[in-house]
C-alpha cells in the first residue's frame, strides 16, 4: 500500500495522527502505477506465497479520490495463483477499502471459478487514530454461482469483522523497511458450511497501509502472519 502525508498529534496522552488538509492524493495509494508486494508466512514461518498490489486508475469523486487496486496472489513458487481487482476510496479523509480485499486468502482460489456477488459494508480506516478507541465493525456476505448462472447456496460465505480497536502505537519492521505503526486488534468470524472464528492482530501505517498482520484461532493458538516486503513507486 502507499504514501501519505502525515500530521501526528498529542492530546491527553492518547497517540493520532490526521491526513494533512484531508488531502487523499498525498497517499501513495492515489499513486497511479505504484504497487506494495506481501509475503505469507505459516505457523513454523515457511514462505507460503506473495500477494502484489497495483494501484491504476486514480479518478476524483464529489469528496476526494478512487483508486482501482490489481492484486494478483502468487504460491511459494512464485506461480500465480489468483487475481482480482477491488476498489479503495478516500472520501473527506477516511478510507474505505472494497468487500473484495475482504475475502479471506484460504477461500480466493476456491471460488476463484465462479461469479461472485456481495453485499455489506465497506471496511474503514478512520483518518485519525486514538490509541484505546474503537472502529467500526464490518459485515459482508459473499453469494457465488457458476458462469452458466446456476446458484451455488452451500458455498455462500459471510464475514463478520468485530471487536476492532486501536490497541497501541509501536515501530515495525520488515525487509521492506521501519514503520510508525498503529496496531489494531479484531474478531474475525466466517461462516459457510461451518464456522470459523479467528483474531487478527494489523499493524497499519498511513504511508505504506498494512505493514504486517498476525492470524490467531480463536483458543489463541498462532496460525501465520503476512508481512510487507517491497514497495515499488
Amino acid at each position: 500500500m502507499k504514501k501519505l502525508t502525515l500530521l501526528f498529534l498529542l492530546s491527553l496522552g492518547l497517540s493520532s495522527f490526521k491526513f494533512l488538509s484531508g488531502d487523499c492524493g498525498s497517499l501513495l495509494f492515489f499513486k497511479e502505477g505504484t504497487s506494495t508486494t506481501m509475503a505469507t508466512y505459516n505457523d513454523d514461518g515457511k514462505l507460503t506465497g506473495t500477494v502484489k498490489t497495483l494501484y491504476t486508475a486514480v479518478s476524483k469523486t464529489p469528496s476526494g479520490l478512487s483508486v482501482k487496486a490489481q492484486q494478483e496472489s502468487f504460491d511459494k513458487k512464485g506461480k500465480s495463483a489468483y487475481k482480482a481487482d477491488y476498489t479503495i476510496r478516500c472520501e473527506k479523509g477516511i478510507l474505505l477499502f472494497d468487500m473484495k480485499m475482504m475475502m479471506p486468502d484460504q477461500q480466493s482460489d476456491t471460488y476463484k471459478d465462479f461469479e461472485m456477488t456481495m453485499e455489506g459494508n465497506e471496511k474503514e480506516i478512520p483518518s485519525d487514530f486514538v490509541v484505546g478507541s474503537s472502529l467500526k465493525d464490518s459485515n459482508i456476505k459473499f453469494k457465488f454461482k457458476t458462469k452458466e448462472g446456476m446458484e451455488m447456496a452451500m458455498m455462500n460465505m459471510a464475514v463478520k469483522i468485530s471487536n476492532r480497536k486501536v490497541a497501541t502505537k509501536e515501530s515495525v519492521t520488515t525487509s521492506a523497511g521501519t514503520f510508525d505503526c498503529y496496531k489494531i486488534t479484531e474478531d474475525m468470524e466466517i461462516k459457510t458450511l461451518f464456522t470459523t472464528k479467528m483474531k487478527t492482530t494489523t499493524w497499519f501505517n498511513m504511508e505504506v497501509g498494512t505493514v504486517k498482520s498476525e492470524t490467531y484461532k480463536d483458543n489463541g493458538k498462532f496460525k501465520g502472519r503476512t508481512e510487507l516486503t517491497a514497495i515499488n513507486r
